[in-house]
């Protein structure tokens, strides 16, 4: 009977209903890439029926069926069209870690700032006092402040951070990681793996001041900005203590070895999706490059039209000495902003479908600012690189690739174009870089899932079992003071000095 197929139509809803779960995920990082690099896992859990809510100084003007986004208008204004934005001139960066370490922290701050002012944190102030989400994930390079707004607004829900960045270090704060400053350099600092004792002594004090800032300036700053806004509202850090796991973008494969603690869940390259269809125009000129194309991106960040007149022209010069080849520049302003006219060799586009070029066969050099996500994006394609890091994670992304023969490193800062062009004909000549990346992709590929696979599953995993605290390692509730054993030194130092300065009194008055 009619009655009955409803009653069977209902039944097949109801478990998907029931597994349907509502998540919060704050995506606050007023940086593309960052997005780029989460979206994949949102949508793909709006696939498995959950239903996703971001939250996002950048949201998608049509997005996929289960996901809904609350913006937050005026992150991008607050950093770039105020006087914050000289803590962003990315090419000044790269001359001191405690500076950008100091310019993360305070970044996190003022976008938290901006944020409770926004229109976006206003919608979500007014759900319903008692909504609860099941689930709520942040990229954690936002800093602890507005996500803290947020679980204390939701009822503290089981909490997932996640982060586009590779260095394990950045989570201590949320997961009690450890910093080992004698084998691991420090983000920040621009310096190979095998340091000496000096370069050692200078990560100690980087990974230090690091720890000491968040103590000191980060986490009060986030409390008093929780309770301007929640007067009741518990430490930034007591809301953290509903943290389940902690997805993080690196592979062990690609970058630096570090030991990590049992609830970190590696996703390193869940950005990459299969190659779509390269746009028309695009299509046209990389498939005819008959000696194959190079392609020339900072990211999304450091704008390549913000280079300098100086630098741009040295770019163009290099270019055009190498006509054999087609160039392919991300350049985000016309051609009348250049200080030469372009190479006939040269195609310059405002955007980039960057992982469907570095996938196409006729690709032969990938020229980057080292980000993360491009660097993955290369060696998961095969793609020799040659890396000009800005900033942060930037250098030893790139000199990791250096130190296995797959990537050549220049400094964008000073930039000559013979420099430039030695570096491509290096590359491009020697035979060396193209097998030492196709093995490495061919290593980084062999996964039994792929990241994003594994992501999601983790993340269903905690949604089964919300209550779950097992793999929350107990390092978290533990000073930094006692987890690095500073006590246990400071007393053995106080004690041998005591000893010796007892056994010299006995000997003078011996004598």
């Amino acid at each position: 009977t009619m009655k009955n197929q409803i009653f069977i139509l209902v039944l097949t809803f109801i478990p998907a209903f029931v597994s349907g779960a509502n998540i919060l995920v704050l995506s606050g990082v007023p940086s593309p890439s960052h997005s780029i690099w989460l979206r994949p896992l949102m949508n793909g859990l709006a696939e498995r029926g959950h239903n996703v809510t971001v939250v996002s100084p950048d949201i998608e003007k049509n997005p996929p069926k289960n996901v809904t986004y609350i913006h937050l208008e005026n992150i991008y204004d607050e950093m770039y069209n105020t006087s914050n934005r000289q803590m962003l001139d990315f090419f000044e960066m790269h001359k001191s870690p405690m500076s950008i370490l100091r310019m993360l922290d305070e970044f996190t701050i003022v976008c938290c700032k901006a944020g409770i002012k926004s229109k976006g944190f206003k919608q979500l102030m007014s759900y319903p006092e008692n909504f609860k989400f099941d689930l709520f994930m942040s990229d954690y390079m936002f800093g602890p402040c507005f996500a803290s707004l947020l679980m204390y607004r939701f009822g503290n829900p089981p909490y997932i951070p996640v982060a586009p960045y590779n260095a394990l270090a950045t989570s201590a704060p949320l997961i009690g990681s450890y910093a080992y400053s004698g084998s691991i350099p420090n983000h920040s600092y621009d310096v190979q793996e095998s340091m000496n004792f000096w370069e050692r002594l200078q990560n100690w004090y980087y990974d230090l001041y690091e720890i000491i800032m968040k103590d000191i300036y980060l986490y009060p700053e986030s409390d008093a900005i929780l309770k301007q806004v929640f007067p009741n509202a518990p430490r930034t850090k007591d809301l953290q203590s509903s943290i389940r796991l902690l997805f993080i973008n690196n592979n062990p494969l690609i970058q630096y070895k570090e030991p990590q603690m049992p609830n970190v869940i590696p996703v390193g390259g869940m950005q990459i999706r299969k190659a779509k269809p390269l746009p028309e125009d695009l299509d046209r000129i990389v498939r005819s490059a008959k000696n194959g194309f190079i392609l020339f991106s900072l990211g999304s960040n450091a704008r390549s039209d913000t280079l300098g007149p100086d630098r741009i022209r040295e770019i163009l010069i290099a270019m055009k000495a190498l006509p054999q080849y087609q160039f392919i520049w991300k350049f985000e302003s016309d051609e009348s902003k250049l200080p030469m006219k372009v190479p006939e060799n040269v195609f310059i586009r405002a955007w980039m479908p960057q992982n469907d070029l570095l996938a196409h066969p006729n690709i032969k050099l990938f020229i980057t600012h080292s980000g993360l996500l491009s660097t993955q994006e290369a060696i998961w394609n095969g793609v020799p690189i040659i890396g000009f890091p800005l900033f942060a994670d930037q250098f030893r992304n790139i000199n990791y690739c250096v130190s296995l023969g797959v990537a050549k490193r220049l400094m964008v800062q000073y930039l000559q174009a013979d420099d430039l062009i030695a570096a491509i004909k290096d590359i491009l000549n020697t035979r060396s870089y193209s097998e030492n990346i196709k093995r490495l992709s061919q290593l980084f590929r062999d996964q039994p899932e792929s990241p994003l696979e594994r992501a999601i599953w983790w993340v269903e995993w905690v949604l089964r079992n919300p209550d779950s605290e097992m793999l929350q390692p107990s390092a978290v509730n533990v000073h930094w003071i006692q987890k690095y054993m500073y006590d246990v030194l400071l007393f053995v130092i106080t004690s041998v000095i005591l000893i010796l300065f007892i056994i010299f009194k006995i000997v003078t008055k011996m004598l």
